[in-house]
């Protein structure tokens, strides 16, 4: 690790410095002790006071390599020293192109067409885009209303907003767009109270939202194959392949946001790889390039991709950006596919998060305060009964020197893919020390 050597008088500048200038994505103002890292290596990072932290959270789900990966970092310099970048405007650059052909491979035929942006938020409005342009090139321009999942979350941008029936993304920021509509998510209610004789909605539910709509008037389902800020869950095993079904039959095209789960993170190449369908567009970011460049990407369909050469207006795609395929972010993406594949971190992946769900669920699921444990591959969550406790074991975690991070009751465990079967042990027994302390029965 590089020098990291810090003082008090340090720490306490640089938690001035962030009070009183920055503006935290997603994190309620005023929030005392603000961690500050200033340096990483694997799995561990280290904040302005020179403290050491396993990070369990992986960033915010992207730091699949964990730090200082020497690899990635002479990647960087070798394409900085080479061509920074070229944009993708009527011109191309190498890696950009390589990378393409790559995720053409893993994703397999007929996603074999994308476009580089630099967020997941991005490559949603982007696949908004997309969708809505390549119905209306087809002769369907009334073809524009997007259905989603209520718990769903796409990003942050005003087309993913609409997306949410989540009050918290879109109050106070002015009129909703029109043309979004939102179906039950799969998952029994919380509150069993709220459930009617039992039952969990299912895929009939996109069914009878596109008859509602009217078929000739929906563009697009866009699901994630693991709820992430919707609660770290699983869609339930046959209802993706039930909505590829449905979607086929209406013409509806099927976006995967696999912005969170893709490159690895459930244990596969690509979660909705594991349930044997093929989506029309698929949107990927975080994992792409492990934190260490912005880079996402939206891969459709070689046929959705041929259609905007019949573009009246410009004869192809009327979307992108300056950085759109930035050289050193595709270099990046490139390397870190590599090491994936080289280092056998899907296996890995698989492997070790495995046991570290089972370990959740034995040493955790039990416990007073804790409502369920869930997870797939090196994504899972543990649900507590309050979201004070919750909050509660964060903290405790994170004084014990390990960081994980809350959303709502909803405990996130996400490691890098690089995590070793002792720190993932590490990691439940920080956790299950924390709600023995502060579960009500403890009190």
């Amino acid at each position: 690790m590089s020098d990291t050597t810090t003082t008090p008088s340090q720490g306490d500048e640089l938690a001035e410095l962030d009070r009183r200038h920055l503006l935290h994505p997603w994190t309620p103002s005023g929030v005392s002790e603000q961690l500050v890292v200033v340096a990483g290596q694997g799995c561990e990072i280290t904040d302005s006071y020179g403290r050491t932290y396993l990070d369990g959270r992986s960033g915010q789900f992207n730091a699949t390599l964990g730090y200082g990966n020497k690899r990635v970092l002479d990647a960087i310099q070798e394409q900085a020293g080479k061509l920074m970048t070229y944009a993708l405007l009527g011109a191309s650059n190498e890696p950009a192109v390589r990378l393409g052909a790559r995720l053409a491979e893993l994703l397999g035929e007929p996603l074999t067409r994308t476009l580089f942006c630099n967020s997941g938020s991005e490559a949603t409005e982007a696949a908004l885009r997309i969708v809505r342009m390549y119905h209306a090139l087809r002769g369907n321009p009334e073809r524009t209303t997007i259905i989603s999942l209520a718990d769903c979350y796409h990003g942050t941008t005003t087309g993913a907003t609409a997306m949410m029936a989540n009050p918290l993304a879109w109050t106070g920021c002015g009129p909703r767009p029109e043309g979004f509509v939102q179906i039950p998510s799969p998952f029994p209610p919380r509150d069993p109270a709220a459930a009617q004789d039992g039952e969990v909605p299912g895929a009939e539910a996109l069914e009878e939202a596109i008859q509602e709509q009217g078929a000739d008037t929906v563009a697009a389902f866009f699901v994630e194959p693991v709820l992430g800020v919707g609660g770290i869950r699983p869609l339930p095993s046959g209802y993706l392949a039930r909505i590829r079904e449905i979607c086929d039959r209406h013409g509806v095209l099927l976006v995967v946001d696999e912005v969170t789960t893709g490159l690895g993170r459930t244990g596969a190449w690509f979660a909705h790889q594991r349930e044997g369908i093929t989506p029309d567009v698929v949107t990927m970011a975080k994992g792409l390039t492990s934190g260490y460049a912005p880079l996402a990407a939206v891969t459709v369909t070689e046929e959705i991709g041929r259609t905007f050469s019949g573009d009246p207006m410009l004869g192809g795609l009327r979307h992108g950006h300056t950085t759109s395929g930035h050289g050193i972010g595709t270099a990046v993406g490139l390397t870190v596919l590599k090491v994936i594949e080289e280092d056998g971190l899907i296996e890995h992946a698989a492997t070790v998060g495995d046991r570290m769900c089972r370990a959740l669920a034995d040493r955790v699921g039990s416990l007073d305060g804790v409502r369920e444990v869930r997870g797939q591959g090196l994504l899972a969550a543990v649900e507590f009964t309050s979201f004070e406790l919750g909050m509660q074991v964060q903290n405790a975690c994170r004084a014990a020197g390990v960081v994980l991070r809350c959303e709502g009751p909803v405990l996130a465990v996400s490691p890098p893919l690089v995590v070793t079967a002792e720190q993932v042990d590490r990691i439940v027994e920080a956790i299950r020390e924390a709600v023995l302390a502060h579960a009500p029965s403890a009190s």
